[in-house]
């Protein structure tokens, strides 16, 4: 069982007094329930001697002792609650409701203020550590999500795929124009995010993602491309902004100038790169993770029949196969940083929501991209 940790404020004196001047007083005996998950109550508890330990979904997930509150969460949310606080030995309690505590302390700014800032830090500290099986089934309904999502099966891509566009060939050199940009920043996104990250063991794992970028690969990967045709020489110590490049040459895009990019490149880009370095460290890594990087293999793919259009040597449009076969140490690389956010119902909401902005500018920049597939506007 986990001691709680302490905080850097202290619940003030005065509110201790107020408490024990208006709680109702329980004197509970060991393994005694007063708070139960899901159930709509705003009462706060102070602990005047004796413990408590906090139960979610079946785990005890920490202990509290005497000094101390318990049931905050309820009070400054005024939400279900959010676990089950029982006795861990002979407990006294003072009950105080909702309504009567800030009556108690209204007359008192100051004290109302410091009070509330106690238990908004209690609050934080308290979003307790969820089970492995829980964080490790969050991850993986978040990484079907972003799969599912519209942009990565937009009408766009599954249209290449399936020669349904009115010139693929046509469609597959305005790609390469106008992705290149986005494709060229893709190690400024990567050293981005290291920079948003606090552990040091995160940013070396991303380290060796972006050293990846650069074209150095294990022997696991080359072994893994070598098994669908990818030789080692086309991509060994060649930058993926170069191979992106090499694409382009041969969908016939010579002149790739980004100062004559289109206002859609522009904003789809300077908004993916503030989401990343203005939004929380989670947001970005659900941005660039669930958002960008689990999504590559699966959305590359429609591409691989497309390039048949071109009807270029392999070597010069192995950037696709390549992200569509290797991405996965990327992906789980991720993931794997991921779980230390998912631990708290904060840092999954941020995964959440880095993810889905991310997945909409992509979607938006597809729609665009059909709209001129479709009309052959240059």
């Amino acid at each position: 069982m986990n001691e709680e940790a302490l905080t850097p404020f202290t619940l003030p004196v005065e509110a201790v007094q107020r408490i024990q001047r208006i709680g109702t007083v329980m004197n509970l005996p060991p393994l005694t329930t007063f708070i139960q998950a899901d159930a709509f109550d705003e009462s706060i508890y102070y602990i005047e001697s004796g413990s408590v330990e906090v139960e979610r979904k079946g785990h005890v997930i920490g202990s509290i002792r005497a000094g101390n509150i318990v049931g905050e969460i309820a009070f400054l949310d005024r939400r279900l609650r959010t676990a089950s606080v029982r006795t861990c030995e002979e407990t006294r309690l003072l009950k105080v409701e909702r309504p009567d505590l800030l009556r108690a302390l209204s007359d008192d700014p100051d004290l109302l203020m410091k009070f509330i800032r106690f238990i908004e830090e209690r609050r934080r500290e308290r979003i307790a550590p969820v089970v492995e099986e829980e964080v490790e089934e969050f991850i993986q309904s978040l990484a079907q999500e972003a799969i599912s999502h519209r942009a990565v099966n937009h009408p766009y891509l599954l249209a290449l795929r399936n020669g349904h566009l009115p010139d693929t060939r046509w469609a597959m050199k305005d790609f390469a124009r106008k992705y290149y940009t986005y494709s060229s920043h893709f190690p400024r996104y990567l050293t981005t995010v290291i920079g948003r990250l606090e552990k040091q063991d995160h940013r070396n794992t991303l380290m060796e993602n972006l050293t990846e970028e650069s074209g150095i690969y294990g022997e696991e990967e080359i072994e893994k491309l070598r098994g669908i045709g990818v030789q080692r020489e086309w991509v060994e110590g060649v930058p993926h902004p170069i191979l992106f490049r090499r694409f382009c040459k041969v969908a016939g895009v010579d002149d790739l100038d980004p100062t004559e990019d289109d206002m859609e490149v522009i904003c789809w880009r300077e908004m993916f790169l503030s989401l990343l370095s203005t939004g929380s460290p989670a947001q970005a890594l659900g941005a660039l993770g669930f958002g960008t990087e689990c999504v590559v293999s699966t959305m590359y793919q429609h591409f691989l029949p497309a390039l048949d259009s071109l009807e270029a040597d392999p070597s010069k449009t192995v950037f696709f196969p390549l992200h569509a076969a290797v991405d996965d140490h990327h992906q789980e690389s991720l993931k794997n940083i991921s779980c230390h956010f998912a631990q708290t119902e904060e840092g999954r909401l941020d995964l959440v929501k880095g993810m889905r902005k991310a997945l909409a500018l992509r979607a938006g920049f597809w729609d665009w991209m059909f709209l001129r597939a479709q009309n052959l506007r240059a």
